[in-house]
């Protein structure tokens, strides 16, 4: 055998002893090593997390305030009146062409305003912001309406404008806090009424 043949199991020999080694040193300091592990997050890293909490929650909130804006335009638009009255708070703000002091108040006088006539609310591209209860946004908003027959509204109109809402968290569920629509354009429209379904 050569000095170059005898040269590798010694040279195994030693990469053994070393890999034993590292694995006694391993064993032996694994408490220390579990309590490293264990140790708390660095601040820094407990400010990512608190962060990326408060993002994900900003973003539920934001969503749930969509989801709130769009109920009310739904509402109004299949006549649910009663639903309409529980999205506000107690004592809310409602200014939309007429001023309201609740949304109980708003549900009644619509109804009677546009008893079963046809609708359609669209609010879009809102601007959201959200301050730990409280929140704010800005409305983008279209609206067709027709009144009933026998309305004194002998026509009806489409319209274009903003809302400006404030919302408030009250028990883990946003309301409509506020709510003033300023119009930009006011289009009149001949009222219109479906023909009635046929009943099957």
């Amino acid at each position: 055998m050569d000095e170059q043949e005898s040269r590798k199991p010694s040279a195994w020999r030693s990469r053994v002893a070393g890999a034993a080694a590292a694995a006694t040193l391993l064993v032996g300091g694994g408490a220390g090593a579990a309590a490293w592990a264990s140790q708390p997050a660095s601040a820094e890293a407990h400010s990512r997390t608190a962060s990326n909490a408060a993002s994900v929650q900003r973003l539920a909130d934001i969503e749930d305030i969509r989801q709130l804006k769009a109920r009310y335009f739904r509402s109004i638009d299949s006549k649910q009146w009663s639903k309409l009255a529980t999205l506000f708070t107690a004592h809310p703000t409602i200014d939309v062409g007429a001023k309201y002091s609740s949304g109980k108040e708003l549900a009644e006088k619509t109804a009677a305003l546009l008893g079963d006539a046809p609708s359609a609310h669209q609010g879009f591209l809102p601007e959201i912001q959200v301050h730990g209860n409280r929140a704010s946004a800005i409305w983008a908003m279209e609206d067709y309406v027709s009144f009933p027959a026998g309305s004194s509204y002998k026509n009806g109109f489409h319209g274009y404008g903003e809302y400006h809402d404030t919302y408030k968290r009250i028990n883990g569920h946003w309301y409509i806090d506020r709510t003033v629509l300023s119009r930009f354009r006011v289009d009149t429209v001949p009222n219109w009424t479906p023909s009635s379904v046929p009943k099957k």
